[in-house]
């Protein structure tokens, strides 16, 4: 017997404890008290419990007699917890035993002890302790890329916070065999282990992959590691994250009449000038580095990227300087500017700017004459003079209605040229298959079938791309703001959008649209 009272006893059959209930009444919080006098005994049932204390002259099996130290496994086998079932007593008398104890119940499961460091000293009853861990596996390191630093292309500022366009890393040169980047592979893991012994296989770390121009870099094994070289001298180029090797024509001396206008696949390095008259136009960078600027040449255009002239521009009204990318420019005089971002070192005269962004240095830029558009932002120190020359600066920014009609009339051109494509497809189908015997008439019917679909499918790629472009520029759009820090003298026209307003005294400030206002 192990407990009795009024209402019930409790009597122990090896591992089975059963109840007798006298009297009902007796209320099952009580059994807390009775758990906590007897830690080993585990109620099987509470519904059973229940019913049996409501049944007078009942007697049915209740709980179980657990061990002293009872093993419980994690279901992934990497962790095993002991619950303690001895009383306050039983544990202060068995503090030296504990350890034995749990030692013996391990090994009866197959687990090795002496796995984690236990403080036996705070046990307490029904405590579940931790007395075994596995060795987790450790996944492998991932593969680690570098690539060569690239130089960000902005003009040094100074101390007084102006910035220097006399020099620049524009071009950055490569000669054949540089290094250009490497890859560290994936590293194995290391495999673990779980309480009973058993292996646990790790993973291989993830594997990357390099992004580099085949025909101007290759891959190398140095040293463990996958290494990319130069296959050829040029300037360093790295489009859409993809590191390459640009053709280079350096030009040493003066664009004119001993080289005649410039045409070039390529970066175009010239340590003179562009003559007047002369035009320079390449895929890549351009860097004109004669310190006295250009004076009335025809036109420096980069299809692809950015134009650097270390000096200034004086253009007569003629001159174009025109970039994918972004033009550096000291200074610029009644000439034309087409950039996505112009920056400019000291001045704007009389000139015609389109783009993105200008930048004119805010601590002592000038902008005097001339039309400025921008589409986000316009930023300089001065604008117009005291004479009132007349100057229009203008920051449209994006149209979001108009592109989204853009954009609803493409996908309808796409829907439209998808059917287009779709009885083209039809008739073509049979043809594929005897095309090798086709001749005279029948043979140029194929060949215009196929051609009219090589064009569909291209026009669909076309607007598609387009749809896309017109989606990210209406997403990552921002107000258009233009920015004098210190004046904007009379005559200065600001045009923020639809919305223009001609200064008839000086002022500065950051100029844009406030709930349909111009802050002017």
């Amino acid at each position: 017997m192990l407990f009795e009272n009024d209402y019930i006893t409790l009597t122990r059959i090896e591992n089975t404890i059963s109840m007798y209930t006298k009297k009902s009444g007796f209320h099952i919080k009580s059994f807390d008290k009775i758990t906590q006098e007897l830690p080993r005994l585990k109620i099987t049932s509470f519904p059973e419990l229940r019913r049996a204390l409501a049944t007078e002259g009942n007697e049915s099996e209740i709980a179980s007699y657990a061990p002293a130290i009872e093993i419980i496994v994690s279901p992934d086998k990497m962790r095993a917890e002991a619950e303690v079932y001895l009383t306050v007593k039983e544990i202060e008398e068995k503090k030296h035993e504990l350890p034995a104890l749990v030692a013996d119940a391990l090994r009866s499961k197959g687990i090795r002890p002496g796995q984690t460091d236990i403080n036996w000293n705070a046990v307490k009853p029904r405590q579940s302790i931790i007395v075994a861990e596995g060795n987790p596996p450790i996944k492998g390191d991932d593969a680690m890329i570098t690539y060569i630093e690239v130089p960000e292309r902005r003009p040094v500022i100074r101390e007084d916070g102006s910035a220097d366009y006399y020099e620049m890393n524009f071009v950055t040169p490569i000669r054949k065999g540089d290094w250009l980047g490497e890859k560290i592979p994936a590293q194995e893991g290391t495999n673990g282990l779980d309480i009973f012994g058993n292996e646990i296989m790790s993973k291989k770390g993830l594997d990357s992959k390099l992004h580099y121009d085949r025909k101007s870099v290759e891959e190398v094994q140095e040293n463990g590691k996958t290494v990319l070289r130069a296959l050829h001298g040029g300037v360093l180029e790295f489009k859409n994250g993809v590191v390459g090797i640009g053709q280079q024509l350096i030009i040493n001396g003066d664009v004119g009449p001993e080289t005649g206008s410039i045409t070039f696949d390529g970066t175009v390095v010239i340590s003179g000038t562009v003559l007047a008259g002369y035009s320079v136009n390449a895929t890549g960078d351009i860097s004109v580095g004669a310190k006295e600027g250009v004076t009335n040449a025809k036109e420096v255009r980069s299809e692809q990227a950015d134009v650097y002239i270390q000096g200034g521009v004086f253009g007569g009204g003629n001159t174009v300087i025109e970039a994918k990318g972004s033009i550096f420019i000291k200074h610029a005089n009644e000439c034309s500017l087409f950039a996505h971002t112009v920056q400019v070192g000291l001045y704007l005269l009389g000139s015609k700017v389109i783009a993105d962004y200008v930048y004119v240095d805010r601590n002592k830029g000038r902008i005097i004459g001339g039309n400025i558009e921008a589409k986000y932002r316009i930023e300089c120190a001065v604008a117009g003079n005291r004479h009132e020359r007349v100057t229009m600066l203008f920051a449209k920014g994006v149209d979001k209605e108009a592109l989204h009609i853009e954009v609803q009339k493409m996908a309808q051109s796409i829907k439209n040229l998808q059917k287009q494509i779709e009885q083209l497809e039809k008739h073509i189908e049979p043809l594929e298959k005897i095309v090798k015997t086709l001749e005279g008439p029948k043979r140029e019917a194929y060949d215009k079938i196929y051609d009219t679909l090589t064009k569909s499918r291209e026009e669909v790629f076309g607007f598609d791309r387009a749809i896309q472009a017109n989606l990210h520029t209406m997403k990552t759009a921002i107000s258009p703001q233009i920015e004098i820090t210190r004046e904007a003298n009379p005559g200065v026209t600001i045009q923020i959008g639809a919305r223009a307003s001609t200064l008839e005294s000086p002022t500065k400030g950051v100029f844009e649209m406030l709930d349909g206002v111009l802050n002017i």
